[in-house]
């Protein structure tokens, strides 16, 4: 019961940093501008539409705002928002002609696909080479990983990813110019053709150099601390005292993973939209180039949506490292 509790109490935070989320994000799309005597409906009308006669442009306006409810009181509004998003009853795009959550179940895979693969990557490389200066402390392996580490959190990951675009796919052509063309999920052959030189870079540019840091450090304590200095001298095998200090030193890193996923899915909009992966990222910097704003706020909640997911499962696995969070 333990772990039930615990998993119960955490999914309740999540689902309360959600709400506070989507507040938020209500307050700017519609609550502030209402307040000012702005009409939210504008937000949903095409671009197309813009250059057309005042007449039309209002019966356009007018139609928005009864088929959405903006002409009710702002609690009414307020609770309408708050029920559809959390039912996925998004908007319909006007300026696609079609509704938001179908753009999105189509481009979400492929977000899926770019950011678990890199995100399982960095944790396993930051813990291995983490482990293995602390092991090597003060030795010239501990200085070229400790370097490394350093080097690659100073990177100019949104330059290098522009230079390894036109190095990979315009010059040495072993990568799509676009991926949109190429990605065949009932082919996996495609799928590496597209995702390989984006995986690298979430990985190695977008990467882990803190939580590598961040895991050598704190390997380092627990290898002097008492418990392990006891246990050596009771004669404990060195490997078996490794792995109970490596054990005791993921919490941070795993708390840092939590962490390192939100700069995941911030690069993603420039990665995806790069390569031409027709992903969540692709979709809200179109979004955001069209101004549209139903668009725009159904992408921002799905990724929303999808960080707090992955945040969650982050939260259970804390107990299998350290079982004394499950009595907390």
């Amino acid at each position: 019961m333990g772990f039930l509790n615990y998993a119960l109490r955490r999914a309740i935070d999540r689902f309360v940093l959600l709400i506070a989320l989507l507040i938020l994000m209500w307050a700017i799309v519609e609550g502030l501008p209402e307040l000012f005597g702005i009409n939210p409906a504008i937000w949903y009308v095409p671009v197309g539409q813009l250059g057309k006669s005042a007449s039309f442009y209002e019966s356009i306006i007018n139609t928005i705002t009864i088929m959405y409810g903006f002409n009710k009181p702002l609690y009414v509004q307020f609770v309408d928002y708050m029920k559809n998003l959390l039912t996925f009853n998004l908007a319909y795009d006007f300026q696609h002609h079609e509704y938001v959550i179908v753009e999105i179940e189509r481009a979400l895979p492929y977000t899926v696909l770019l950011t678990v693969p890199p995100l399982i990557f960095q944790t396993i490389l930051a813990v291995i080479l983490g482990s293995y200066a602390a092991i090597k402390r003060n030795t010239w392996v501990d200085h070229v990983i400790s370097n490394y580490l350093i080097i690659q959190y100073n990177i100019p990951g949104f330059f290098i990813l522009a230079v390894l675009w036109v190095i990979f796919a315009v010059y040495v052509k072993i990568v799509p110019i676009s991926a949109i063309s190429v990605i065949n999920f009932s082919k996996p052959v495609t799928i590496l053709e597209a995702y390989w030189l984006p995986w690298v870079i979430l990985t190695f540019i977008f990467g882990f150099p803190v939580r590598g840091i961040l895991m050598r450090n704190t390997m380092v304590d627990v290898i002097d601390s008492d418990f392990i200095k006891y246990a050596r001298t009771v004669g404990f095998n060195e490997r078996i005292l490794r792995g109970m200090a490596r054990r005791n030193s993921l919490i941070p890193v795993v708390t840092r993973t939590a962490i390192d996923l939100a700069f995941i899915l911030g690069g993603i909009f420039f990665v995806e939209y790069i390569f031409g992966i027709p992903g969540m990222g692709y979709l809200g910097v179109e979004a955001a180039l069209e101004l549209n704003i139903p668009l725009l706020v159904g992408t921002f909640y799905l990724l929303t949506v999808y960080a707090l997911i992955i945040l969650y499962i982050n939260d259970l696995i804390y107990p299998l490292i350290d079982p004394r969070i499950k009595l907390r």
